[in-house]
């Protein structure tokens, strides 16, 4: 088949996906190469090339787990609906 081809084949697939479908397509892509970051990351670890303190590696952490935080968050997070109606908040006496 050719490139031209794969090409069309390849956007028709995609144009007939559902939601699901997408967001298992691209999770699984997008954690993928999350975690192929966060590997590497591991490398700067090796103390033969590398001089670091331990306020520098809990600062990386903290910055990594507090976007994690973030973005777990958008997943669970409900929507409140705001009142319109106005109040004081007491019961006039």
């Amino acid at each position: 088949m050719s490139e031209a081809m794969e090409n069309v084949t390849g956007n028709a697939v995609k144009a007939e996906e559902t939601k699901a479908e997408k967001f298992v397509r691209l999770g699984e892509y997008r954690i993928n190469k999350a975690m192929d970051a966060i590997g590497r990351i591991e490398n700067l670890a090796n103390r033969s090339a590398y001089d670091y303190t331990p306020e520098q590696v809990e600062t990386m952490f903290s910055v990594l787990e507090s976007k994690v935080a973030e973005v777990k968050a958008k997943f669970t997070a409900v929507k409140v609906k705001e009142s319109t109606a106005f109040s004081f908040g007491n019961k006039a006496e």
